[in-house]
């Protein structure tokens, strides 16, 4: 009877931790999305005609490499998602950005891959 206590007791728990996990990953999603979607919006308002939309566009993105470069100068390391928050945009955006600066030679990353990754100036 004990085993069977101690095994129901185990599952409900295991679950409740899954429930809480999967809630936590679909808000991540969810704010992933509006971020995508307020991307989406802020370009259909630039376009004018495709080489003012570029030329927009390299604007916008020579701007927000420079806010990254100006919050390194202050924090020393950032992480994509710190980037993704500071600007607003989505991670992979965000990642982009951060892909850039390292081959331009700017900044560097600390770690492999993953979520712990971390970039710092050079």
């Amino acid at each position: 009877m004990t085993i069977f206590l101690y095994f129901l007791i185990g599952a409900i728990l295991g679950a409740g931790v899954v429930w809480f996990l999967e809630r936590k990953r679909t808000k991540e999603l969810e704010v992933e999305l509006e971020r995508t979607k307020k991307e989406k919006e802020e370009q259909l308002h630039i376009v004018s005609g495709i080489d003012e939309f570029n030329r927009r566009m390299q604007e916008i993105k020579e701007e927000r490499k420079q806010k990254i470069i100006g919050f390194l100068t202050d924090k020393k390391k950032i992480k994509t998602n710190e980037v993704a928050d500071l600007l607003d945009i989505s991670r992979a955006t965000a990642f982009r950005y951060l892909e850039e600066l390292e081959k331009e030679g700017k900044i560097e990353q600390i770690g492999a891959f993953g979520r712990n990754v971390q970039y710092k100036l050079k």
